[in-house]
């Protein structure tokens, strides 16, 4: 009679066994990978190196002292534009006008409300705001998707395999082509994502700026067709796969990776070619600088009062020096630069994020892509996998295929000491995912 077996109970320190009641067989041999637990004991090498900076009491206030510095290098980075050089004078201007020149003794002061400001340009340019880092959020993911399956896909061309070693029918330097079809495909995705923007308003409503989109658009319809020719080659390169006798299912699944590709890629040109409405832009923008000269009253009434009050306390003298009216009105244009800018700093912000992939053409447009997607970086990861390659998988023409560990199939699994390497020198490639940006 057939005996049940019985599960071994394991204890901390002990190897586990495959003990059967009534089986008197010896005990198997030692597993590989025992050291699993002492692999998730070990302390990260990033933790490591955090705590090699040293500690003391001061590290708050040393840490508060460099955010509150590098917060003000983002406020001037973002700010210090022409665009707020002439907002600043705008605000200025304005204050002065209505705070020095007087009809019969009065200034133009009166106390204007600020509802429309925050109806008309702060909360449009909060909700846009919002939606184009929506908009960054979708195709980071759709980037993701990219990177996967293409690489899945190359994976499935350069290892998977079917019978005995059935991938020796395979054409010489099958996996070699691959890779190159699929580095030229990236590499013009790169350049089409990170190509300068060509849908803000002066490409629409300026000579200078339809001349600069109709070239540019030129060259982007150029390096789309070339996206859609490395997909037919990546189409044709799963039927040589089927030629040499690769089954059907797996086939599909490779064509399955291609097809999501293609999708995240339509959908990624269509969030670089479509903006969010360019009518909310441009009343924006002209809204942020009106807006000082019509609340430029409001500036002066602001001076009339701070006036106002030392001579209420019975300070006439002090009131009406001159020094106290200078001081008054520097607040008042003080505040109204910083009010004004403000409002910039979120239309700059908003105003970089309507693309999200970073561009690095001109020094300008760099410190922008802190918020920005790297999709240089990003793909450049893609191709540094793709150039990867199981270090004895020579066995056939094709390239590729089982490792001489793996095929023919060994008494003992060495799948965990195979080694991976580079099949070529990516050395520019490397140095662009290690790129820091600042």
């Amino acid at each position: 009679v057939a005996t049940t077996p019985v599960m071994a109970t394991f204890t901390e320190g002990v190897m586990p066994s495959l003990i059967a009641s009534g089986d008197s067989s010896p005990r198997p041999r030692e597993r590989f990978g025992t050291g699993v637990d002492d692999m998730w004991r070990k302390e990260s090498a990033l933790h490591a190196e955090a705590r090699k900076t040293s500690r003391s009491p001061l590290d708050p206030f040393v840490d508060a002292c460099l955010q509150l510095t590098a917060s003000f290098r983002v406020y001037f980075k973002f700010l210090v534009t022409m665009e707020s050089l002439f907002l600043s004078i705008i605000s200025v201007a304005s204050v002065l006008l209505f705070s020095l020149y007087e009809v019969k003794g009065q200034r133009l002061a009166v106390n204007v409300s600020w509802a429309f400001i925050s109806f008309a340009i702060v909360m449009p340019l909060t909700n846009s705001l919002n939606e184009a880092f929506r908009r960054r959020e979708e195709a980071l993911s759709l980037i993701s998707d990219v990177k996967a399956y293409l690489l899945s896909y190359y994976q499935g061309h350069r290892d998977w395999d079917w019978g005995e070693n059935g991938r020796k029918r395979l054409p010489a330097n099958h996996v070699s082509h691959v890779r190159f079809i699929i580095a030229s495909l990236v590499t013009d995705m790169r350049d089409l994502l990170t190509s300068p923007p060509t849908a803000r308003q002066i490409h629409f409503h300026t000579a200078k700026g339809r001349m600069q989109r109709r070239k540019m658009r030129a060259i982007q319809h150029e390096i789309s067709a070339r996206c859609c020719e490395h997909f037919d080659r990546v189409s044709l390169a799963v039927e040589e796969l089927k030629y040499g006798g690769m089954p059907g299912n797996e086939s599909a699944r490779l064509r399955q990776y291609v097809t999501f590709t293609m999708r995240a890629w339509e959908k990624l040109k269509m969030i670089k070619r479509y903006r969010t409405p360019i009518a909310t832009r441009a009343f924006a923008r002209v809204y942020i600088f009106l807006h000082p000269i019509f609340w430029g009253p409001y500036y002066a009434y602001l001076v009339e009062q701070m006036l106002n009050e030392d001579a209420a306390l019975g300070d006439a003298m002090i009131s009406g020096s001159t020094a106290h009216k200078a001081m008054a009105n520097v607040y008042a244009c003080v505040l109204s630069v910083l009010t004004s800018l403000a409002m910039q700093g979120l239309f700059n912000v908003r105003y970089r994020m309507e693309d999200p992939f970073l561009c690095e053409v001109g020094a300008g447009e760099k410190y922008a892509g802190l918020d920005q997607i790297d999709v240089g970086r990003e793909f450049a990861e893609l191709m540094r996998s793709l150039c990867s390659e199981f270090k004895d998988a020579d066995q056939n023409e094709a390239g590729g295929g089982p490792s001489r560990r793996v095929w023919p199939v060994p008494s003992e699994c060495a799948i965990a000491h195979l080694e991976v390497g580079s099949a070529l020198d990516v050395q520019t490639i490397i140095h662009h995912t290690r790129e820091e940006r600042v």
